[in-house]
């Protein structure tokens, strides 16, 4: 019987600290420019290579009826890793293109909620990339699997590297910048989701806002500057000020109003800083102590404008 090696691993979510959409590229993507941060809270995988059994990549997902395997993005990865290391192995001789590589069995245990713009989806896909790349001996180069995840998602890219990064284009362009590492991160999010196409639908039927590159590329280098305690880097990243958009949040407050009605009320329970990540339709706060963040987490679940909400208590990584 083939050897099982099984690896256990975690996909961290993300926020997008802010989110601008600078226009369309030649392939019709949406060009982005955008500052993602990891977070602490997490998916669970097992993923288990070798093996008796057909050689065929099998995700599952126990309690998740709306995990389709063959069209989860874990299961993409894993495809389209395969299928590269085939044809890179027959580019070099090593290897006949139609050779099967060896079954692979996904088990994924879901925490991150979907259609939140936390990123799971991607985070996950990126967390298989990376163990197969291990197990495989690292036959691709840190450029070779960035195109491989573009190609699977658009934020899988990201996850690669994890921290604070600048990512620029449809996501493939990553800059690790200076950690914000240790922030309280308080993640509200509806119960009603966001569909991400829809929203780039809605962002295309109106003209852009104004984007000043000068600006935000000012902006991000202030970023590279490394600060020890929570409120200097808190109080570096809020500088940004006006720059800290993200233009997906209007289409996706006229979809699901609530957004809306959360941001307001972590302002009010004192939160300096609200604002939706990615696509929606989570809401996230940043904090520079644990104390404020927890007070602002005790007065949003009692507030009727959050009613059915999950409440995420976090920090940044």
């Amino acid at each position: 019987m083939d050897k099982i090696e099984t690896y256990k691993t975690s996909a961290n979510a993300k926020v997008n600290l802010f989110l601008r959409v600078c226009g369309t590229l030649p392939n019709g993507y949406h060009r982005l420019y955008t500052v993602m941060q990891e977070i602490d809270y997490c998916d669970e995988l097992l993923v288990s290579i070798g093996g008796e059994g057909p050689a065929e990549i099998v995700v599952e997902c126990e309690g998740r009826t709306d995990i389709i395997p063959n069209k989860n993005l874990c299961y993409k990865a894993a495809d389209r890793f395969y299928s590269s290391l085939r044809n890179k192995l027959a580019a070099e001789g090593k290897q006949d293109s139609r050779s099967i590589f060896p079954r692979t069995v996904i088990n994924l245990t879901k925490n991150i909620p979907s259609e939140s713009g936390m990123g799971g989806g991607s985070s996950d896909a990126a967390s298989v990339l990376i163990v197969l790349q291990e197990h495989f001996g690292n036959p691709f180069t840190e450029e070779e699997l960035g195109k491989l995840a573009v190609n699977v998602g658009a934020d899988v890219p990201f996850f690669l590297y994890g921290g604070t990064c600048l990512c620029e284009k449809v996501g493939e362009d990553v800059t690790p910048i200076a950690s914000l590492a240790g922030l309280p991160v308080l993640i509200v999010k509806p119960s009603e989701g966001v569909s991400t196409p829809e929203c780039f639908k809605a962002i295309d039927s109106e003209e852009l806002p104004f984007f000043d590159g000068d600006a935000y590329a000012g902006y991000v280098s202030s970023l590279t500057e490394e600060k020890d305690s929570l409120s200097d880097k808190l109080d570096l990243f809020l500088t940004g000020g006006e720059l800290l958009v993200n233009d997906l949040q209007k289409p996706a407050v006229n979809s699901v109003p609530q957004i809306g009605e959360i941001i307001t009320a972590l302002k009010d329970a004192g939160a300096s800083y609200a604002a939706m990540t990615g696509s929606g339709s989570a809401v996230f706060a940043l904090f520079d102590s644990e104390e404020k963040a927890k007070e602002v987490s005790d007065t949003v679940k009692t507030d009727p404008r959050a009613k059915d909400c999950i409440v995420i208590l976090t920090k940044t990584v």
